[in-house]
């Protein structure tokens, strides 16, 4: 099979218009036939780079995860932002994130395998760099808690199971890490991009 672009590139491009239709018509409904006519191109360039549609999902998935893991990064060196604001501003990535891209976590019903992938991945990237912010916060006494690493682990879990299951209030999730963490009510800001019901 003669192959016209950098093999790189080609990849990017099919994982970005993958991407694309799963928002657009869902995972379940957009084959692979459907991303090669987006791309005008024969489906067997598509299986040429992904063994299956599973695969590309994943790889979805790890691009995906590799932009919010980026972000977090730009926070995190952030020095306008004090520990609250860096906290605050994760939160609302995440928060912001999942609303974004809804498809991605409604993969439950038909690939239940997909969808633990995603949660073990946002919450191995959630607990490497708020790991560092918690015992940044600890450090300066912002943080009461006798052991914010393990609460940090536990938390993370939990929210992502309470989200899933149809806790999505952002405030309830932001009440829990304070309460859990020791942090003072409502040092926690989340954005307003919320609908005016859902604002803090």
């Amino acid at each position: 099979m003669r192959i016209s672009k950098d093999p790189e590139e080609r990849k990017q491009e099919i994982i970005k218009a993958a991407m694309v239709l799963f928002e657009e018509r869902g995972i379940q409904k957009t084959s692979m036939s459907d991303i090669a006519k987006k791309l005008d191109v024969a489906k067997g360039l598509i299986y040429y780079y992904f063994r299956s549609k599973d695969e590309l999902i994943a790889f979805v998935i790890e691009s995906f995860s590799t932009v919010v893991d980026e972000e977090i990064r730009k926070i995190m060196k952030n020095d306008a932002l004090d520990f609250y604001g860096k906290l605050g501003a994760i939160l609302n990535l995440f928060f912001s994130s999942i609303r974004e891209h809804p498809t991605l976590m409604n993969i439950t019903p038909g690939n239940p395998g997909m969808f633990e992938y995603i949660k073990t991945r946002l919450s191995e990237i959630a607990i490497t760099h708020a790991s560092a912010l918690i015992e940044e916060g600890k450090r300066e006494g912002f943080i009461e808690n006798k052991y914010p690493g393990y609460m940090l682990k536990i938390l993370i879990s939990g929210i992502a199971d309470l989200y899933m299951e149809g806790i999505t209030d952002p405030n309830i999730h932001r009440t829990l890490i304070e309460e859990a963490l020791g942090i003072p009510e409502g040092k926690i800001v989340l954005k307003a991009y919320y609908s005016s019901e859902e604002a803090p």
